[in-house]
């Protein structure tokens, strides 16, 4: 990922930005069911083999920045959530993530199925995720 970040300072003019969007690494996505008038929290997903990279990733930004060629601008943390309409699209929307991919702990997908055959019309499954935004400036 150094090599990558380097190549795009390259690109980049003296003050340009870059953006770093990466998974929060202590708070795990959540699945919920939201009905008409509540949130009904169902599971924490969990990404086995994600702490590594994650490592890594942060790594590779604080090295571009002691190397001089960028400084860092800001961090901050956020939240992305996607709003899902039935079952189905919960797992496309799990399959598109890059590996490693989050996965339901046992019995998290049966309560999710559970729950939203319960639920009235109008209902959404709701899978939130908590970012880490990074924005490093051109020297």
């Amino acid at each position: 990922m150094v090599h990558a970040l380097r190549r795009a300072g390259q690109r980049l003019r003296s003050g340009g930005s870059l953006i770093s969007i990466r998974p929060h690494r202590t708070l795990l996505p959540s699945v919920s069911v939201l009905t008409p008038s509540r949130r009904l929290p169902v599971a924490r997903l969990t990404t086995p083999g994600f702490d590594g990279r994650q490592a890594a990733a942060e790594a590779a930004l604080a090295r571009v920045v002691e190397e001089g060629g960028f400084t860092l601008a800001g961090v901050r943390n956020g939240r992305f959530r996607a709003r899902l309409d039935n079952l189905s699209q919960v797992r496309a929307y799990l399959e598109l993530i890059a590996p490693p991919r989050p996965r339901f702990p046992p019995g998290g997908r049966a309560t999710l199925i559970q729950l939203w055959r319960s639920q009235p019309r109008g209902s959404t499954i709701e899978i939130a995720e908590s970012i880490v935004v990074t924005a490093l400036r051109r020297r």
